[in-house]
């Protein structure tokens, strides 16, 4: 039996998982850290045991990272290159393959927990991608569209504010003017209430002067029917004195009466004659005086019948003149009742304009806070992109790592710059992300299918392994078996032959120390043999130990892998969800961005339609701003026209105010002349009254007996006239006028 060699050398390739990963994974920083190096043995410890083999082309490529993946949070992966050389180092300062065995046998990768154990299908899809990075890009250029429209609304709603002042503006000036005539119209109107307060006051005094012209003819006609009652009473005692006179025969004319003075009865019939004549005198200028009554009375009458009259067209003018100013007034107020209304009107719509105006500015505030809403959300789906193209970069650094684990061979097809984010262009950015997530798809598919391979393969090397190990046990017992019965065959025999030595000899032993120089090359052979035996044995059992390292380090990698393959998934279901929520996002965004330019649509119909009215009412406020201007001059010029008549008719009233004073002051002389026609009455009466008594008095005096003078009762006719010129004073005599002597007789 030849021997087996054990001092063949082995070559190790060593890939550290470690350098080949991302050092700052945000979604991997609670996994463990994956230390294990793996070794794989090239040729076999023994012809008789270990078939040569050559390892599969992947397993021999060194791990090997050649670039640097550049992400905005500054995420770099590098080769570590020092670990792998101090490594190797260990390798060589460890002279023992058991001792580097049990050195290394911790770094052995595994990702797999039990061969039944099937990889996740990681499925992408493309078009989907697509449709995301079309419905971004289309978000995108209607936000750029929707802040078009928005600065060309800003820019509506500011020539609108400036249309709107201007109509602001021209509506004051039309209140003004508004404010002016209304003031002009509460002058006129109070004006025209003084002159109607001076019409009543001249007609009460007009009235008033009537009602007095009324009592002064009134009285005139008593004065009339009083003269002509004193006058018949005249008559009617002047024929009654001239019937007593003519019935006496020595009733002479005055001429002899007057020449016997001697002789009283003479003299008192030419004093009664006397008496007659100036009492017919007295009644002739009575008669006179009344004549000129009556006449100057029916001049008065006339002319005051004349001034009535002309004061009645007068007033008949000056109250057809006050209807037709009230008529002007009235139509000057319909017309500023009109303007106003119009007035009324134009604020009413510059209100509705205004309020119109500010809820356009509500809508264009509220639309600028939804865009900004849309901004942040942009803004904030930005940061979930960048968070986004971070995972997903380191995604495809691990899912490329597990790759290049599984396959040494795989080469990175991808650029450099392929997860690089862009802070100038959104779309671009979105690209690279698309980019990316299509990369990752496609890693992972091949990541998956490499995986399937290898762990296919691993599990072809465990059977076969597991194959050789009970092969080399069986193997193991046989020679064992075959050793001890050799063994014992050969140590029966010369133990045998030595004892059969002895015992012819003499000697009483079965084994000593010349038995055993007696047999020396059967001895050298079995311990030869043994030696070998025990060598076969250890390198067996190290092979052993080393294979059940190896596929305890290969289900430690499978276990690994299988965890890292479904963070990897978790992660990729996480990314799908994020990318559904930007499609809703993105869908509500296109909803929101299409109802804005709807509102803005019809926000610009409506500024464009209230751009028209605004025009229309600025040109129809011009109109009535012209007809307004035509209407205040004609007012003016109306106004100026009723301050004539006015100053006509107070030059009018203050003749008539003349008039009426000297009718005051005529009836005021009435009323004098009057109360002195009294007091001379009453006078009178109280003389006549004297007169009478002193008449009796002297006839008591004279007695019954003296009738000597007794015609002189007969004669003389103031007894019944009431008069006493007999004994008079002289004084009241001399003081008595013409009218005095004709007041008793009335």
């Amino acid at each position: 039996m030849g021997t087996m060699s054990i001092n063949q050398p082995c070559k190790f390739y060593v890939v550290n998982w470690r350098s080949c990963r991302r050092p700052s994974v945000p979604k991997l920083t609670k996994q463990p850290q994956l230390k294990s190096l793996l070794r794989l043995p090239t040729h076999a410890l023994s012809e008789r045991v270990h078939a040569p083999r050559s390892a599969p082309p992947h397993a021999l490529t060194p791990c090997f990272w050649p670039k640097k993946i550049k992400i905005k949070n500054n995420v770099a992966a590098s080769l570590s290159v020092p670990k792998v050389q101090q490594q190797r180092g260990q390798r060589k300062r460890n002279n023992s393959p058991l001792n580097s065995m049990a050195d290394d046998s911790a770094a052995v990768l595994s990702d797999v927990d039990d061969e039944d154990a099937s990889p996740v299908p990681v499925t992408i899809s493309s078009s989907s991608s697509d449709e995301q990075q079309q419905r971004i890009r289309d978000l995108l250029s209607q936000l750029d569209e929707e802040r078009r429209a928005r600065q060309e609304s800003d820019d509506a709603l500011k020539r609108r504010d400036e249309s709107i002042n201007r109509l602001r503006a021209f509506a004051q000036d039309v209140i003004k003017k508004r404010d002016d005539a209304v003031r002009d119209k509460d002058q006129a109107n109070s004006k025209l209430a003084d002159s109607t307060k001076e019409k009543d006051e001249i007609l009460k005094q007009l009235a008033d002067a009537i009602r007095d012209k009324d009592e002064i003819l009134k009285q005139k006609d008593s004065l009339k029917s009083e003269m002509e009652m004193a006058a018949q009473m005249m008559a009617t005692g002047i024929d009654k004195i001239s019937g007593k006179v003519s019935a006496f025969k020595n009733f002479a004319g005055p001429r002899a009466a007057l020449g016997r003075r001697s002789d009283a009865s003479r003299v008192w019939p030419a004093v009664a004659y006397g008496v007659i004549k100036r009492a017919n005198e007295i009644v002739e200028e009575l008669m006179k005086h009344i004549d000129g009554a009556t006449k100057s009375r029916d001049q008065a009458r006339e002319q005051i019948e004349q001034r009535n009259y002309e004061i009645a067209i007068e007033v008949s003018q000056l109250e057809a003149t006050i209807n037709g100013l009230r008529d002007e007034v009235l139509k000057n107020g319909a017309d500023i009742e009109r303007l106003e209304k119009l007035v009324s009107e134009r604020d009413a719509k510059i209100s509705d304009m205004e309020r119109k105006v500010s809820e356009l500015r509500e809508f264009g505030e509220e639309k600028d806070g939804k865009l900004r809403n849309l901004e942040a959300k942009v803004d904030s789906q930005r940061l979930v992109i960048i968070d986004q193209l971070s995972n997903v970069s380191k995604v495809y650094e691990q899912i490329h790592e597990i790759v290049r684990i599984a396959d040494g061979d795989a080469v990175d097809q991808l650029l450099d710059s392929l997860f690089v984010w862009e802070e100038v262009d959104m779309d671009e950015n979105l690209q690279t992300l698309l980019k990316g997530t299509v990369s990752v798809y496609e890693t992972a598919k091949i990541a998956v299918d490499k995986l399937r391979g290898r762990m296919e393969e691993n599990r072809r090397e465990i059977d076969g392994l597991k194959e050789k190990v009970d092969g080399l046990l069986a193997e193991k017992q046989h020679i064992g078996t075959l050793l001890r019965s050799a063994l014992q065959s050969k140590t029966n025999e010369v133990l045998q032959v030595a004892e059969d030595g002895l015992r012819e000899a003499g000697i009483d032993l079965r084994f000593n120390g010349h038995g055993k120089s007696g047999v020396p090359e059967g001895e050298d052979e079995v311990y030869t043999l043994a030696g070998a035996l025990e060598n076969t044995v250890k390198a067996s059992q190290l092979e052993i130990i080393e294979l059940k390292h190896l596929v305890e380090a290969l289900r430690a990698e499978s276990s690994l892998l299988k965890a890292h393959l479904d963070a990897q998934a978790k992660d990729i279901a996480q990314q799908m969800n994020l990318i559904k929520e930007l499609e809703e996002k993105e869908h509500l965004a296109n909803e929101n961005v299409e109802g804005l330019m709807l509102d803005i649509a019809a926000a610009e119909e409506e500024i464009a339609r209230w751009k028209a009215a605004a025009e229309q009412e600025a040109a129809a406020g011009g109109a009535v701003e012209q007809e307004f201007l035509s209407q205040l001059s004609a007012l003016r010029q109306e106004l100026d026209e009723t301050k004539q008549a006015m100053s006509m008719l107070e030059n009018k009233l203050k003749f008539k105010e003349e008039i009426a004073a000297a009718a005051l002051a005529a009836r005021d002389a009435a009323e004098n002349s009057l109360k002195l026609a009294d007091s001379r009455s009453a006078r009178l009466r109280e003389r006549v009254e004297e007169l009478s008594r002193q008449i009796e008095e002297s006839d008591n005096r004279i007695g019954p007996m003296n009738t000597q003078n007794n015609h002189r009762y007969v004669c003389w006719p103031w007894k019944w006239l009431g008069l006493n010129f007999v004994r008079h004073q002289p004084d009241v005599l001399e003081n008595t006028n013409e009218m005095e002597l004709s007041e008793p007789l009335i």
